[in-house]
């Protein structure tokens, strides 16, 4: 009974979260072209909203309890967070007027590769050192008082037993501008003692990604804690990165 329960509870969450991504997608999509006509300040705003309503009807439909600590950045802002799975975008995006750097890998997965692309979310191959300077061009450009960027410098996700070395190459812009650097600590608790978020949240490691997704989507409620912590600030890259790892590991 209980397994009937669970494997109709991941279906219906499946479903409506499939039509509420594709909904988002397709009025983003129409904003980008019918808003850019206005004005492009327009098109993030109207960006934003779209998101917003996402992350929290998404929370809804997969049963995360999100709450939070200190004070969310406004735009124009730069933020690091730590990673731990594919679904920290959501209370990410459920606070954060602001847009995703990830690995290129992403842009080529089926629906969610085209989505994170018309969500205008920013793709880097890191394989490639001479990426990172295009990276950061796009960054200069992206930035704006309507729009934050969000960066997962561990470059990876974990199963949060600590905080992975940072990659300080894509701090470089905040770093020139003496910006100062925001920072986020995501933490997952899972209500269902036989799926613990160690295994079933955070994503890591070799496993894939639709068995652990529908594995989630099977627990009743997952209770998500993000907590925003002070700005830190360096003209170097390097003792930035430093800074912020120390921030976000406290």
């Amino acid at each position: 009974m209980k397994k009937t329960i669970e494997n109709v509870r991941a279906s219906l969450r499946l479903i409506f979260f499939f039509l509420l991504s594709l909904a988002t997608v397709i009025l983003v999509g129409a904003g980008n072209v019918l808003l850019r006509l206005v004005k492009p300040p327009v098109v993030a705003k109207w960006k934003n909203r779209i998101i917003t309503i996402w992350a929290y009807l998404t929370a809804q439909i997969l049963g995360l309890s999100i709450t939070s600590e200190g004070t969310p950045p406004r735009p124009p802002f730069f933020l690091v967070s730590n990673h731990l799975s594919y679904i920290d975008v959501i209370p990410l995006w459920y606070f954060l007027d602001g847009t995703f750097i990830a690995k290129s890998e992403v842009s080529k997965w089926p629906f969610f590769g085209w989505g994170t692309r018309t969500l205008g979310v920013l793709f880097i191959n890191r394989t490639l050192q001479s990426d990172v300077r295009r990276m950061n061009r796009r960054i200069a450009d992206t930035i704006s008082n309507s729009q934050g960027i969000i960066l997962f410098p561990e470059g990876t996700s974990s199963k949060g037993e600590r905080v992975l070395p940072f990659n300080s190459s894509l701090l470089n812009y905040p770093a020139k501008k003496k910006m100062p650097v925001s920072s986020a600590v995501i933490s997952y608790r899972s209500t269902d003692a036989d799926r613990p978020a160690w295994s079933h949240v955070c994503w890591w490691g070799d496993m894939a990604f639709l068995p652990h997704f529908w594995e989630l989507l099977k627990i009743k409620k997952v209770d998500v804690r993000i907590r925003f912590g002070d700005k830190r600030t360096a003209s170097d890259r390097k003792k930035l990165s430093k800074k912020l790892h120390e921030q976000v590991s406290q």
